[in-house]
């Protein structure tokens, strides 16, 4: 049987199949040739170990016969491809952009090995419409319509154009990548975000590649002589349809820096050395004239710091490329006498960062996380994230529902307008799952642990949740949306204060706003007996927010000769009327404990600022976190006050963990007003951290929060850096060496042409 016939075969085969198939696919550089990787001792090899670690330490590829496959006829690609394995081969099919690995789902599970995805069904259709070959391919898949997530209809490419749209639609599923239509959105608005399923709810694509199949009507070959005419042609449909299903693995995490996010580290222990050290990096960086160059200096650089964790003094330096890093590289030199002089700090609008007095060593003991209220939430929020720590979203995915943990629908709505307007519940949820996201990130991932931890009004609920306090926090998603304290006794009809304001179901709704002011606490709190129905609800810095009845605050503002920015979100917490649910509160927050609780950490509570709370002290239990909880609910939040208390035992370095930075600007103002006012608290240094900036880049922003801390001589790793930049570089040496063979290839192919 010639090979024509053989495909034939098999495509029949595939066309009345009703059984699943089970083909794992894994996505691989363009530029790898597996039938090259067999030899342990070659370079592909150790580029192979650092790109598809778990194929590399399989060794399938020197004990399964290997089928290389160059897509020219995608039709009669797929049927050989299908009998190869069918034969208990492997098989790498690719074009020049685009390579994927193909093997029996049960090789691959019996090597270890996590597909990116699982082909679940393929039928090749003629003479029929999409539509009908996708059925046929769905039940084969035995699946139901509404169990698809994506459905795509790519009609008239060819064969190249169909493979690569096929491997587009593979490299999504297996980074959890939802791409938004480019018609739909703004030009503010992020191209794609994680792809969000229902909870326990896998992801499934159907793909129809359709083509049209030109031919002759029967009366064209009728007995008479007439020309054919163009109805006498007839388009038939050829029609490929792929029923595809996420799998257990997912691509490689991009690098968080590489040849465009450049970042060094530099490290002494005094000014002269810094210096040298800076001159050193200097000529090295002159001297890095290629892409694999300058991505192995900055590897070697950080595999340096990384071992030596003796230095006192630390320069953080980051940039876009060569020469502006140059340009960072000689404004340090220039600005770290004064800086060292001082006893101070010097940062740059590129990220580069130093400090002369680092607040974040072991011997300080002064890492705060601080998390933030409801209402720091943004549209699109984290939406580059995903790509960078795809095993951490694995994670989170496994442990609950994470499109309810985002609140998703709405975050990532195509309207940028509904995030800002959510519900208070659904704000409150969006910020604990943004704290939480952040938490893990640095704990997990850089292996950051904090020395204290507090919270700004319902960021007290946020440190509990993201600190491995409360055992099941992803339960209290639900009850957040659902529970009548969120819905309708501090917001929405504020029957507490209805209760409190004594008013019955015939009084008129109440007219409720916040203000933000710049004024001290003093002069208001003189104001608030005239007007019973206004509340100071948050001192913090040189503002204070105002709350109750809006006419009551309006004429307050007045009164008080002050402008007002009103906050339009109807919230009674931190008012007394608040107290009417304060054993509500605490029941709500009275959640079951780890069973095993972090030791090393010092909980502070604005409900009781002077005192901290670790279960080195044996002291949190699940009364106390609730009670701590209520109270900050229920009264004025003094966040000067809690701030100040928290340098008092021993803060310095306040990290904030959440969306946006809102946090770290009042803390920043707080620092600025005490140094003018001359404050005790002037006595204890203060630096802020910000790991997320709305309208800012996500990686962009870590990456200088990473460079601040690594400054401050917080204990941490840089492996996930390390890491990426080795597969950035054996990526690198890959496209080089596939550069090299192309110019190989064209320069034989005219010397071929010349001597004909």
């Amino acid at each position: 049987m010639d090979q024509l016939t053989a495909n034939a075969s098999v495509s029949e085969q595939v066309i009345k199949s009703e059984m699943p198939l089970r083909i794992a696919l894994l996505v691989l550089p363009a530029s790898l040739d597996l039938s090259k990787s067999v030899d342990a001792a070659s370079e592909q090899a150790e580029q192979l170990c650092v790109l598809m670690p778990e194929l590399y330490s399989s060794k399938l590829l020197e004990t399964t016969e290997l089928v290389s496959i160059k897509v020219d006829d995608f039709e009669a690609n797929l049927t050989a491809t299908i009998e190869s394995i069918e034969q208990g081969k492997i098989v790498q099919i690719s074009t020049p952009s685009s390579s994927l690995l193909m093997m029996h789902a049960l090789k691959a599970a019996q090597n270890r090995i996590h597909p990116h995805a699982q082909l679940a069904a393929m039928q090749i259709q003629e003479h029929l419409d999409p539509s009908t070959s996708m059925a046929k391919a769905l039940n084969q898949a035995k699946r139901k319509p509404d169990s698809v997530s994506k459905r795509f209809d790519l009609p008239e490419l060819n064969s190249t154009e169909q493979f690569d749209a096929v491997c587009k639609l593979i490299q999504d599923l297996a980074s959890r990548t939802h791409h938004r239509d480019p018609q739909s959105i703004g030009p503010k608005q992020a191209n794609s975000h994680y792809w969000f399923t229902s909870h326990h709810q896998a992801r499934v694509v159907a793909i129809n590649l359709t083509n049209s199949v030109k031919g002759q009507s029967d009366s064209a070959h009728s007995d008479d002589n007439s020309a054919h005419s163009p109805s006498e042609c007839v388009h038939n449909k050829s029609c490929i349809s792929f029923v595809l299903s996420q799998g257990t693995g997912f691509t490689a995490p991009k690098s968080i820096i590489n040849t465009k996010r450049l970042q060094l580290v530099v490290s002494a222990n005094s000014q002269v050395e810094l210096i040298n050290s800076l001159g050193a990096l200097r000529t090295q960086l002159v001297a890095a004239s290629t892409p694999e160059s300058l991505l192995n200096l900055m590897r070697d650089n950080l595999l340096a710091f990384e071992a030596s964790t003796n230095y006192e003094l630390v320069i953080a330096q980051q940039a876009t490329s060569v020469e502006a890093m140059l340009q960072e590289l000689d404004a340090m030199a220039e600005k770290l006498p004064s800086v060292i002089s001082e006893n101070g700090q010097y940062r740059t609008p590129a990220g580069s960062y130093f400090t002369a007095k680092p607040l974040g060593a072991p011997a300080q003991n002064g890492l705060a996380f601080v998390y933030p209220g409801v209402g720091t939430v943004y549209s699109d929020m984290f939406s580059e994230l995903h790509g960078y720590f795809p095993s951490l979203y694995a994670q989170l995915e496994r442990e609950g529902d994470l499109k309810s943990m985002f609140q998703a629908d709405s975050i990532y709505h195509l309207d940028p307008k509904v995030a800002p307007a959510m519900a208070l519940g659904d704000l409150a949820i969006a910020g604990v799952g943004s704290s939480y996201l952040l938490t893990q990130l640095l704990v997990k991932e850089f292996t950051i642990t904090p020395n204290f931890a507090l919270g700004y009004s319902m960021g007290e609920a946020s440190m509990w949740a993201s600190l491995g306090v409360w055992k099941e926090p992803h339960t209290l998603i639900e009850k957040t949306k659902t529970d009548p304290l969120f819905t309708s006794a501090i917001s929405g009809k504020l029957t507490a204060v209805r209760k409190a304001w004594q008013l019955d179901n015939n009084d008129a709704d109440i007219v409720w706003n916040s203000f933000v002011v710049r004024s001290p606490a003093a002069p208001i709190e003189a104001l608030l007996p005239e007007f019973p129905h206004a509340y100071l609800a948050i001192i913090q810095g040189d503002t204070c927010v105002i709350a109750g009845c809006e006419t009551q605050c309006r004429e307050l503002l007045a009164k008080l000769k002050k402008r007002g920015i009103a906050a339009n979100r109807v919230t009674a917490m931190h008012t007394a009327p608040a107290m009417e649910e304060h054993g509500n509160v605490e029941q709500f927050y009275n959640q079951p404990l780890q069973d095993s609780l972090p030791t090393e950490i010092k909980f502070i509570s604005a409900a009781s600022p002077d005192s901290t709370v670790s279960n080195a002290q044996g002291k949190i239990d699940s009364q106390v976190v609730a009670r701590s909880i209520a109270d900050t609910f229920c009264n004025t939040l003094d966040f000067t006050a809690l701030i100040h208390s928290a340098q008092k035992q021993g803060a310095k370095l306040f990290v904030e963990l959440g969306a946006d930075r809102q946090n770290c600007t009042l803390i920043d103002k707080i620092a600025k007003q005490d140094r003018q006012c001359g404050s005790e608290s002037t006595d204890y240094p203060c630096s802020t951290v910000p790991v997320n900036a709305k309208g800012g880049d996500d990686i962009t922003t870590l990456l200088k929060a990473l460079g601040q801390l690594i400054s401050h001589r917080v204990p941490l790793t840089v492996a996930p850096l390390i890491n990426g930049l080795n597969r950035e570089i054996a990526l690198s040496q890959l496209q080089a060496a596939h550069t090299v063979q192309l110019k190989s290839k064209q320069m034989s192919n005219l010397t071929l042409q010349g001597e004909v």
